[in-house]
């Protein structure tokens, strides 16, 4: 009897070794965990419809069209939400053994929420780039905006533009063009980098949009 459950034991572990796994699935850093409306998916110069439970890699475009939304889970618990006609690329994502997690995100087009999950292990590495800037943190959640071909609210000689809203922990922006000159953005606060120019001093939430075109 001992034999034969052993016997059986053994060709059921053959089994479930020779099932092959997807190859999206070896390289997936995340998935989509939902979306609304349409939205598409870049990868290798194909494109493809987003829907839930899709998996993401590392060097993938996600966009969003008109009155379209996802939102995006890393294997670390973090989230992406990205708003209507936005896109975003995944430049990096890494877990190390101590369990820190790196990863840069690329925003082209609109807004995106990073919510940062701190309770994996050592304290995480998270970046958002747009064209003109840059927003590190260790462990938050804030929105990053990049808005172009519209006047930017602190100069409207610019029409290029980066917003950085922090809703819990800090936030330190800079200028592409000049990374040592940091901004620390706290909780409760935002900062804008305007074309070349340094980030702003931090201002309460909401006061970017008094200045911004069309406010009353």
């Amino acid at each position: 009897m001992r034999q034969l459950l052993r016997s059986l034991l053994i060709a059921s572990i053959s089994i479930i070794a020779s099932v092959p796994i997807p190859a999206f699935a070896q390289g997936a850093v995340g998935e989509v965990t939902k979306v609304t409306g349409t939205a598409k998916l870049e990868r290798a110069g194909k494109e493809m419809d987003v829907v839930a439970a899709m998996p993401v890699e590392i060097h993938d475009k996600l966009r969003t069209a008109a009155k379209a939304q996802l939102t995006m889970q890393f294997r670390d618990g973090s989230k992406l939400e990205l708003s209507e006609s936005g896109s975003f690329t995944i430049d990096q994502y890494t877990i190390d053994p101590s369990k820190s997690v790196a990863a840069s995100i690329g925003l082209w087009a609109n807004h995106l929420r990073a919510i940062v999950n701190v309770g994996l292990g050592g304290a995480p590495n998270f970046e958002v780039r747009t064209p003109n800037a840059v927003a590190a943190v260790r462990g938050t959640e804030f929105e990053t905006a990049y808005i172009a071909d519209r006047p930017c609210p602190e100069d409207r000689s610019c029409m290029r533009y980066t917003t950085v809203e922090v809703f819990k922990g800090l936030v330190n922006v800079a200028n592409t063009a000049d990374p040592a000159a940091t901004v620390q953005v706290n909780e409760g606060y935002e900062t804008t980098v305007a074309c070349e120019s340094p980030a702003t001093p931090p201002a309460p939430l909401g006061m970017g949009e008094m200045g911004s075109p069309g406010y009353h």
